[in-house]
């Protein structure tokens, strides 16, 4: 999920961070950045990599992180689903769907794991898309269950 008008960067993981800043410190330059993560923590790192990058005016963390701000703001402007790190995925406080399938881009908001035994990422594939097949989270995946 997402905070509507908010700058979300499509990257898969928290450790890719640090090149999607090097490779858009424009879209920082003199700007004042408020910071958001499922509890706060990772907002600790990523702030003080902007910070040190001295491409913001301001930068700015959500006390809590998302998952205390949906506890007070249930109905605010938290869109989608918020993941979580253990076997629920996600919660919801909405029924936004802003996420989609990796193999047909049907909306889509359901993880499952990666279907590869040794495998441990998760994978948004819908129910059609897994009847024919599509359980994997990447192509090399996927060449390796078949």
């Amino acid at each position: 999920g997402r905070f509507q008008k908010s700058l979300a960067p499509n990257i898969g993981k928290f450790s890719y961070f640090r090149n999607y800043v090097d490779q858009n410190c424009e879209l920082f330059k003199n700007k004042k950045v408020l910071m958001y993560c499922t509890g706060g923590i990772r907002c600790e790192r990523a702030s003080a990599y902007l910070r040190c990058k001295a491409e913001c005016q301001e930068v700015y963390q959500l006390k809590g992180g998302i998952h205390k701000y949906l506890e007070e703001f249930p109905d605010g402007y938290y869109r989608g689903k918020l993941f979580v790190f253990d076997e629920r995925y996600s919660i919801s406080t909405n029924g936004d769907i802003i996420s989609e399938c990796r193999y047909c881009g049907k909306p889509w908001d359901q993880y499952k794991l990666c279907s590869t035994v040794y495998c441990c990422q998760l994978v948004l594939s819908c129910s059609a898309c897994r009847e024919k097949g599509f359980t994997a989270c990447c192509a090399v995946c996927q060449d390796r269950k078949s």
